[in-house]
């Protein structure tokens, strides 16, 4: 059997420090996705509501909205890198769908990634703890 070194538990320190930092930018990450996530379903579930109604409320900043009627032909959509375009209702939902199942994807990156740096901070603490370094 061979003997750990204080150099040996300097490292796993230093992994596992490093390794908990990394899981918390991870969920950092995480929490920025789900809020896009959820925020492009609301604009999606809001263009589907367009055609069963023509008058509104619409934020105009500052937690203010103003009852309007809405002309649901076109709408302003973020392209990205601040490029917006007018487009009728159907690409507009389009392109939000493409945005969401991107998202997904990189959700579902960031859990798997998440899940095995967890699995091996647990392990380095498991041994921390069994060399005393840690409680």
């Amino acid at each position: 059997m061979s003997r750990i070194t204080r150099e040996d538990i300097t490292r796993l320190v230093e992994e596992y420090q490093a390794l908990l930092e990394l899981i918390s930018g991870l969920q950092a990450q995480l929490a920025v996705v789900n809020d896009s996530l959820e925020e492009l379903n609301s604009a999606l579930n809001g263009l589907k509501s367009m055609d069963q109604q023509t008058e509104r409320y619409v934020h105009i900043g500052a937690g203010i909205f103003l009852k309007a009627a809405v002309e649901a032909a076109e709408v302003l959509t973020p392209l990205g890198a601040d490029y917006y375009a007018f487009l009728d209702i159907q690409n507009a939902e389009r392109i939000i769908n493409e945005r969401i199942n991107e998202l997904n994807d990189a959700k579902a990156r960031l859990e798997e990634n998440l899940a095995k740096l967890s699995e091996r901070a647990a392990q380095i603490r498991d041994v921390l703890i069994q060399l005393g370094v840690i409680r």
